[in-house]
């Protein structure tokens, strides 16, 4: 064997291990981008499931809260309970497909179409929940005004911090779940340009 072959020979042997360590390193940022992805999902559906939890529990709560101690009519006690579970129902529905074992098993290019197509409709939640909040927040309030009469000035600041108060906790809250599907859609959009270590 001549000296070029040798050479040669050795340059395969380089080249075989730099390609075994590349896929290992590979299959090592694949398994560590899978348990972030499922790390972030596991998060939006436990607060998924949080939301859900308290929003059930605001129904019988609601009914003692504003029909039985504060009188006001069960037309407005039925409204929020509508509301309430067309929350639980979003909930399950944009989350199924995190609750799913496959989620992060499958495509990443798939995983990340199912993300942005979550991340799109919890976004897009807020332009049914607003409005709806607002009407009925608008509506609790002409209850008790009609109620309390020339008291309702006593209400006011109560009322005022309440709303706010709720403004605060659902924006804070979706802010959190659109910066969890946020981090999913870009470790995997990293780990496909190459940048994840």
């Amino acid at each position: 064997m001549n000296t070029n072959d040798l050479e040669l020979d050795q340059m395969r042997q380089q080249m075989a291990i730099l390609q075994n360590k590349l896929n290992s390193q590979a299959i090592v940022s694949d398994r560590f981008i899978r348990r972030s992805v499922s790390h972030s999902a596991t998060t939006i559906n436990r607060r998924y499931l949080v939301i859900s939890i308290v929003a059930l529990a605001m129904i019988p709560y609601g009914y003692w809260a504003f029909v039985k101690l504060n009188g006001l009519s069960v037309a407005l006690w039925i409204a929020m309970s509508v509301m309430m579970l067309a929350v639980v129902g979003f909930c399950i529905y944009n989350g199924r497909e995190m609750r799913r074992r496959d989620f992060t098993s499958g495509n990443l290019l798939d995983t990340k179409r199912k993300a942005l197509a979550a991340k799109r409709r919890d976004n897009n939640w807020l332009w049914f929940g607003i409005p709806m909040a607002t009407v009925w927040a608008a509506w609790v309030g002409w209850e008790m005004a009609q109620k309390l009469g020339a008291d309702f000035k006593f209400f006011i600041p109560f009322f005022i911090i309440c709303s706010v108060g709720g403004i605060i906790l659902g924006m804070t809250v979706h802010f959190r779940t659109q910066r969890h599907y946020r981090d999913i859609i870009e470790q995997i959009e990293d780990f496909e340009d190459g940048t994840t270590i």
